[in-house]
């Protein structure tokens, strides 16, 4: 099992709930895709500028996939439109 946890880091508070109203359909759309157990959005409790999100999946290729998909695409450009730097963490749970 392949974890990434992902800090999406916005300028305002705006910004970071603007990306998740436009996030949310291609995140339903990858909770769909082979291999995928988790892809989850969160709000840290004490950062009004910051989204978190939780994906894990089946295997390291699954979401390699993932990234070749057009969807990905989508969000990458939301993450243009909203200013959004992005910090990644991965583990391998095997």
């Amino acid at each position: 099992m392949k974890n990434f946890y992902v800090t999406y880091i916005f300028e305002t508070k705006e910004e970071r709930d603007g990306f998740l109203a436009e996030v949310r359909r291609y995140a339903e759309i990858s909770r769909r895709e082979p291999g995928c157990i988790r892809y989850d959005y969160f709000y840290p409790v004490d950062w009004d500028n910051r989204l978190f999100l939780w994906e894990q999946w089946e295997t390291a290729q699954d979401q390699k996939e993932h990234c070749r998909k057009a969807h990905f695409a989508h969000i990458g450009k939301l993450k243009e439109k909203y200013k959004a730097k992005t910090e990644i963490i991965t583990e391998d749970n095997n």
